[in-house]
Protein backbone atom coordinates (compact mmCIF):
# COMPACT_ATOMS: atom_id res chain seq x y z
CA UNK A 1 0.00 0.00 0.00
CA UNK A 2 1.38 3.43 -0.94
CA UNK A 3 1.91 6.07 1.73
CA UNK A 4 -0.62 8.33 0.03
CA UNK A 5 -3.28 5.61 -0.07
CA UNK A 6 -2.67 4.79 3.61
CA UNK A 7 -3.05 8.44 4.63
CA UNK A 8 -6.21 8.71 2.56
CA UNK A 9 -7.79 5.70 4.25
CA UNK A 10 -6.70 6.99 7.67
CA UNK A 11 -8.29 10.35 6.96
CA UNK A 12 -11.53 8.72 5.82
CA UNK A 13 -11.61 6.61 8.97
CA UNK A 14 -11.09 9.65 11.18
CA UNK A 15 -13.86 11.54 9.40
CA UNK A 16 -16.19 8.56 9.81
CA UNK A 17 -15.25 8.31 13.47
CA UNK A 18 -15.98 11.95 14.07
CA UNK A 19 -19.30 11.63 12.27
CA UNK A 20 -20.32 8.63 14.34
CA UNK A 21 -19.22 10.39 17.52
CA UNK A 22 -21.23 13.46 16.53
CA UNK A 23 -24.29 11.33 15.84
CA UNK A 24 -23.92 9.58 19.20
CA UNK A 25 -23.59 12.91 20.98
CA UNK A 26 -26.63 14.29 19.20
CA UNK A 27 -28.58 11.15 20.14
CA UNK A 28 -27.48 11.40 23.77
CA UNK A 29 -28.58 15.03 23.87
CA UNK A 30 -32.01 14.32 22.38
CA UNK A 31 -34.75 15.22 24.89
CA UNK A 32 -36.16 12.34 26.92
CA UNK A 33 -38.30 10.60 25.89
CA UNK A 34 -37.98 10.57 22.13
CA UNK A 35 -39.57 7.14 21.66
CA UNK A 36 -42.27 5.05 23.40
CA UNK A 37 -41.79 4.15 27.07
CA UNK A 38 -42.83 0.82 28.56
CA UNK A 39 -44.04 0.36 32.14
CA UNK A 40 -43.72 -3.24 33.31
CA UNK A 41 -46.47 -4.18 35.76
CA UNK A 42 -45.63 -7.53 37.42
CA UNK A 43 -49.28 -8.27 38.19
CA UNK A 44 -52.23 -9.59 36.23
CA UNK A 45 -54.61 -7.28 34.41
CA UNK A 46 -57.83 -6.21 36.11
CA UNK A 47 -56.70 -5.49 39.66
CA UNK A 48 -56.46 -2.16 41.42
CA UNK A 49 -52.77 -1.81 40.58
CA UNK A 50 -53.52 -2.42 36.92
CA UNK A 51 -56.27 0.20 36.86
CA UNK A 52 -54.05 2.76 38.58
CA UNK A 53 -51.06 2.05 36.35
CA UNK A 54 -53.09 2.51 33.19
CA UNK A 55 -54.38 5.88 34.39
CA UNK A 56 -50.84 6.85 35.30
CA UNK A 57 -49.44 5.73 31.94
CA UNK A 58 -51.98 7.83 30.06
CA UNK A 59 -51.13 10.86 32.18
CA UNK A 60 -47.41 10.41 31.51
CA UNK A 61 -48.13 9.99 27.82
CA UNK A 62 -49.91 13.36 27.83
CA UNK A 63 -46.95 15.05 29.53
CA UNK A 64 -44.29 13.43 27.36
CA UNK A 65 -46.26 13.42 24.10
CA UNK A 66 -45.04 9.86 23.64
CA UNK A 67 -46.76 6.52 23.90
CA UNK A 68 -46.48 4.93 27.36
CA UNK A 69 -47.41 1.24 27.23
CA UNK A 70 -48.37 -0.93 30.21
CA UNK A 71 -46.96 -4.45 29.92
CA UNK A 72 -48.44 -6.96 32.41
CA UNK A 73 -45.89 -9.62 33.41
CA UNK A 74 -47.35 -11.46 36.44
CA UNK A 75 -45.97 -14.43 38.31
CA UNK A 76 -43.50 -15.65 40.95
CA UNK A 77 -44.39 -13.03 43.54
CA UNK A 78 -43.85 -10.19 41.05
CA UNK A 79 -40.22 -11.22 40.52
CA UNK A 80 -40.60 -12.07 36.81
CA UNK A 81 -41.59 -8.58 35.74
CA UNK A 82 -39.26 -6.97 38.26
CA UNK A 83 -36.31 -8.92 36.88
CA UNK A 84 -37.11 -7.70 33.37
CA UNK A 85 -36.68 -4.11 34.53
CA UNK A 86 -33.60 -4.88 36.64
CA UNK A 87 -31.94 -6.29 33.50
CA UNK A 88 -33.14 -3.56 31.12
CA UNK A 89 -30.89 -0.78 29.80
CA UNK A 90 -30.73 2.12 32.31
CA UNK A 91 -32.05 4.66 29.83
CA UNK A 92 -35.52 5.37 31.26
CA UNK A 93 -37.43 3.62 28.49
CA UNK A 94 -38.29 0.57 30.61
CA UNK A 95 -39.85 1.36 33.98
CA UNK A 96 -41.46 -0.67 36.74
CA UNK A 97 -44.69 0.04 38.60
CA UNK A 98 -44.31 -2.01 41.75
CA UNK A 99 -46.27 -2.53 44.94
CA UNK A 100 -44.92 -3.12 48.42
CA UNK A 101 -44.53 -6.77 47.41
CA UNK A 102 -40.99 -5.80 46.47
CA UNK A 103 -40.22 -5.31 50.17
CA UNK A 104 -41.13 -8.95 50.84
CA UNK A 105 -39.17 -10.80 48.17
CA UNK A 106 -35.62 -10.20 49.51
CA UNK A 107 -36.40 -12.31 52.58
CA UNK A 108 -38.99 -14.68 51.08
CA UNK A 109 -36.74 -15.93 48.28
CA UNK A 110 -33.36 -17.43 49.10
CA UNK A 111 -32.05 -16.43 45.68
CA UNK A 112 -33.33 -13.62 43.48
CA UNK A 113 -32.02 -12.95 39.96
CA UNK A 114 -31.51 -9.30 40.94
CA UNK A 115 -30.57 -7.21 43.96
CA UNK A 116 -33.60 -5.23 45.11
CA UNK A 117 -31.52 -2.35 46.46
CA UNK A 118 -28.87 -1.96 43.75
CA UNK A 119 -30.40 -3.26 40.51
CA UNK A 120 -33.42 -0.95 40.74
CA UNK A 121 -33.61 2.81 41.19
CA UNK A 122 -36.62 4.24 43.09
CA UNK A 123 -38.30 7.16 41.34
CA UNK A 124 -41.25 7.89 43.61
CA UNK A 125 -44.29 6.61 45.48
CA UNK A 126 -47.69 7.68 44.21
CA UNK A 127 -50.53 5.72 45.85
CA UNK A 128 -51.43 3.38 48.66
CA UNK A 129 -54.43 1.26 49.53
CA UNK A 130 -55.69 -0.88 52.37
CA UNK A 131 -56.44 -4.53 51.88
CA UNK A 132 -59.91 -5.82 52.64
CA UNK A 133 -60.57 -9.27 54.04
CA UNK A 134 -63.79 -10.46 52.42
CA UNK A 135 -65.65 -13.77 52.37
CA UNK A 136 -67.97 -15.53 49.98
CA UNK A 137 -71.57 -15.16 51.26
CA UNK A 138 -71.62 -18.91 51.89
CA UNK A 139 -69.26 -18.47 54.83
CA UNK A 140 -71.32 -18.08 58.04
CA UNK A 141 -69.51 -15.00 59.36
CA UNK A 142 -70.43 -11.33 59.25
CA UNK A 143 -67.62 -9.99 61.45
CA UNK A 144 -63.97 -10.70 62.01
CA UNK A 145 -64.76 -12.13 65.43
CA UNK A 146 -67.30 -14.55 63.93
CA UNK A 147 -64.82 -15.64 61.28
CA UNK A 148 -62.11 -16.40 63.84
CA UNK A 149 -64.58 -18.36 65.94
CA UNK A 150 -65.87 -20.34 62.95
CA UNK A 151 -62.34 -21.14 61.78
CA UNK A 152 -61.41 -22.37 65.25
CA UNK A 153 -64.50 -24.56 65.50
CA UNK A 154 -63.99 -25.95 62.00
CA UNK A 155 -60.25 -26.59 61.62
CA UNK A 156 -59.08 -27.20 58.07
CA UNK A 157 -62.38 -26.19 56.49
CA UNK A 158 -61.63 -22.66 55.29
CA UNK A 159 -59.29 -21.53 52.54
CA UNK A 160 -58.13 -18.10 51.42
CA UNK A 161 -57.17 -16.98 47.94
CA UNK A 162 -54.43 -14.44 47.30
CA UNK A 163 -52.56 -12.91 44.37
CA UNK A 164 -49.54 -15.23 44.58
CA UNK A 165 -46.77 -16.52 46.80
CA UNK A 166 -44.68 -13.70 48.16
CA UNK A 167 -47.21 -10.99 47.38
CA UNK A 168 -48.42 -8.51 49.97
CA UNK A 169 -51.83 -10.19 50.08
CA UNK A 170 -50.18 -13.47 51.00
CA UNK A 171 -47.97 -11.90 53.68
CA UNK A 172 -50.97 -10.05 55.10
CA UNK A 173 -52.69 -13.40 55.59
CA UNK A 174 -49.55 -14.85 57.20
CA UNK A 175 -49.39 -11.90 59.58
CA UNK A 176 -53.07 -12.34 60.42
CA UNK A 177 -52.51 -16.04 60.97
CA UNK A 178 -49.64 -15.29 63.36
CA UNK A 179 -51.36 -12.46 65.21
CA UNK A 180 -54.96 -13.70 65.35
CA UNK A 181 -54.61 -17.45 64.95
CA UNK A 182 -56.70 -17.52 61.77
CA UNK A 183 -56.38 -21.02 60.34
CA UNK A 184 -57.07 -21.43 56.63
CA UNK A 185 -55.44 -23.10 53.67
CA UNK A 186 -53.69 -20.44 51.58
CA UNK A 187 -54.30 -20.83 47.83
CA UNK A 188 -51.90 -18.95 45.56
CA UNK A 189 -53.02 -17.58 42.19
CA UNK A 190 -51.20 -15.87 39.34
CA UNK A 191 -52.60 -12.46 40.13
CA UNK A 192 -55.54 -11.07 42.06
CA UNK A 193 -58.14 -11.43 39.29
CA UNK A 194 -58.06 -15.27 39.13
CA UNK A 195 -58.30 -15.38 42.92
CA UNK A 196 -61.28 -13.04 42.80
CA UNK A 197 -63.06 -15.21 40.23
CA UNK A 198 -62.80 -18.23 42.51
CA UNK A 199 -63.87 -16.24 45.58
CA UNK A 200 -67.00 -15.14 43.74
CA UNK A 201 -67.82 -18.71 42.71
CA UNK A 202 -67.11 -20.13 46.15
CA UNK A 203 -64.08 -22.16 45.09
CA UNK A 204 -62.25 -20.30 47.86
CA UNK A 205 -63.93 -18.99 51.00
CA UNK A 206 -61.99 -15.79 51.57
CA UNK A 207 -59.92 -13.27 49.67
CA UNK A 208 -57.54 -10.50 50.66
CA UNK A 209 -57.53 -7.75 48.07
CA UNK A 210 -57.89 -4.01 47.53
CA UNK A 211 -61.18 -2.06 47.53
CA UNK A 212 -60.61 -1.34 43.85
CA UNK A 213 -60.65 -5.04 43.02
CA UNK A 214 -63.57 -6.15 45.19
CA UNK A 215 -65.63 -2.97 45.62
CA UNK A 216 -68.24 -3.63 42.94
CA UNK A 217 -68.76 -7.19 44.18
CA UNK A 218 -69.24 -5.94 47.73
CA UNK A 219 -71.86 -3.48 46.51
CA UNK A 220 -73.78 -6.24 44.71
CA UNK A 221 -73.56 -8.61 47.67
CA UNK A 222 -71.39 -11.19 45.93
CA UNK A 223 -68.70 -10.72 48.57
CA UNK A 224 -69.03 -9.81 52.24
CA UNK A 225 -66.28 -7.56 53.63
CA UNK A 226 -65.25 -8.21 57.23
CA UNK A 227 -62.39 -5.82 57.97
CA UNK A 228 -59.79 -3.41 56.56
CA UNK A 229 -56.11 -4.06 57.23
CA UNK A 230 -55.02 -0.47 57.92
CA UNK A 231 -54.85 1.29 61.29
CA UNK A 232 -57.55 3.72 60.13
CA UNK A 233 -60.74 2.82 58.32
CA UNK A 234 -60.58 2.65 54.55
CA UNK A 235 -61.75 5.81 52.82
CA UNK A 236 -63.56 3.69 50.24
CA UNK A 237 -65.42 1.70 52.95
CA UNK A 238 -65.72 4.02 55.97
CA UNK A 239 -68.36 1.87 57.70
CA UNK A 240 -66.12 -1.19 57.68
CA UNK A 241 -64.18 -1.78 60.91
CA UNK A 242 -60.46 -2.41 60.86
CA UNK A 243 -58.78 -5.61 61.97
CA UNK A 244 -57.36 -3.65 64.90
CA UNK A 245 -60.88 -2.59 65.90
CA UNK A 246 -61.86 -6.25 65.74
CA UNK A 247 -59.51 -7.11 68.58
CA UNK A 248 -56.10 -7.65 66.92
CA UNK A 249 -54.20 -4.67 68.31
CA UNK A 250 -51.70 -2.67 66.24
CA UNK A 251 -52.51 -4.50 63.02
CA UNK A 252 -51.64 -2.11 60.19
CA UNK A 253 -50.90 -3.17 56.61
CA UNK A 254 -51.29 -1.16 53.43
CA UNK A 255 -50.11 -1.76 49.90
CA UNK A 256 -48.26 1.07 48.19
CA UNK A 257 -47.41 1.63 44.54
CA UNK A 258 -44.24 3.24 43.26
CA UNK A 259 -42.30 3.77 40.05
CA UNK A 260 -38.78 2.40 39.59
CA UNK A 261 -36.10 2.36 36.90
CA UNK A 262 -33.21 -0.03 36.25
CA UNK A 263 -30.26 0.42 38.59
CA UNK A 264 -27.59 2.61 37.09
CA UNK A 265 -30.06 5.02 35.54
CA UNK A 266 -28.35 8.44 35.71
CA UNK A 267 -29.54 10.45 38.74
CA UNK A 268 -30.43 13.41 36.52
CA UNK A 269 -32.71 11.18 34.44
CA UNK A 270 -34.30 9.71 37.59
CA UNK A 271 -35.02 13.24 38.81
CA UNK A 272 -36.51 14.23 35.44
CA UNK A 273 -38.82 11.21 35.37
CA UNK A 274 -39.78 11.93 38.98
CA UNK A 275 -40.61 15.57 38.20
CA UNK A 276 -42.55 14.63 35.06
CA UNK A 277 -44.41 11.87 36.92
CA UNK A 278 -45.41 14.26 39.70
CA UNK A 279 -46.60 16.73 37.07
CA UNK A 280 -48.63 14.01 35.36
CA UNK A 281 -50.04 12.81 38.67
CA UNK A 282 -51.22 16.30 39.64
CA UNK A 283 -52.22 17.80 36.31
CA UNK A 284 -54.24 14.80 35.17
CA UNK A 285 -56.40 14.76 38.29
CA UNK A 286 -55.37 11.19 39.17
CA UNK A 287 -54.92 12.17 42.82
CA UNK A 288 -58.56 13.23 42.99
CA UNK A 289 -59.67 10.01 41.26
CA UNK A 290 -57.81 7.64 43.55
CA UNK A 291 -60.80 7.45 45.86
CA UNK A 292 -62.79 5.66 43.15
CA UNK A 293 -60.03 3.01 43.14
CA UNK A 294 -60.04 2.72 46.90
CA UNK A 295 -56.62 4.38 47.08
CA UNK A 296 -55.06 7.47 48.60
CA UNK A 297 -52.25 9.65 47.20
CA UNK A 298 -48.76 9.00 48.53
CA UNK A 299 -46.21 11.24 46.84
CA UNK A 300 -42.53 10.93 47.72
CA UNK A 301 -39.04 11.72 46.52
CA UNK A 302 -36.70 8.99 45.27
CA UNK A 303 -34.81 9.14 48.59
CA UNK A 304 -38.01 8.80 50.63
CA UNK A 305 -39.06 5.83 48.51
CA UNK A 306 -35.69 4.16 49.13
CA UNK A 307 -36.03 4.72 52.87
CA UNK A 308 -39.54 3.23 53.01
CA UNK A 309 -38.43 0.26 50.94
CA UNK A 310 -35.63 -0.58 53.38
CA UNK A 311 -37.88 -0.06 56.40
CA UNK A 312 -40.65 -2.31 55.05
CA UNK A 313 -38.15 -4.94 53.94
CA UNK A 314 -36.90 -5.18 57.53
CA UNK A 315 -40.46 -5.45 58.89
CA UNK A 316 -41.53 -8.20 56.52
CA UNK A 317 -38.28 -10.09 56.99
CA UNK A 318 -39.34 -10.66 60.60
CA UNK A 319 -42.72 -12.05 59.47
CA UNK A 320 -41.08 -14.28 56.88
CA UNK A 321 -38.61 -15.62 59.43
CA UNK A 322 -41.13 -16.22 62.21
CA UNK A 323 -43.51 -18.01 59.83
CA UNK A 324 -40.65 -19.89 58.12
CA UNK A 325 -41.88 -18.73 54.72
CA UNK A 326 -39.92 -19.59 51.59
CA UNK A 327 -41.20 -19.26 48.05
CA UNK A 328 -38.40 -20.80 45.94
Amino acid sequence: MTKRRFLGQLGAALVAGFSLGGAATASAQAPFPNKPVRIILPYAAGGGGDQFTRLFAQALSDVWQQSVVVDNRPGAGATIGTNMVAKAPPDGYTLLMISSTIAVTPSAYSKLPYDTFTDLAPIGLFARSPFILAVNPGVPASTMEELLRYAKENPGKLNVGHAGNGTMAHLTYELLKARAGLQATAVAYKGSNPALVDALSGQVDMIIDTPAAIGQHVRTGKLRPLAATTAKRATAMPDLPTIAESGIADFDVSVWFGLMAPGGTPPALVQKIHADAQKAFTASGIAARLGTLGMEPLVSSPAEFQELLRKDAAKWAQVVKSANIKFD
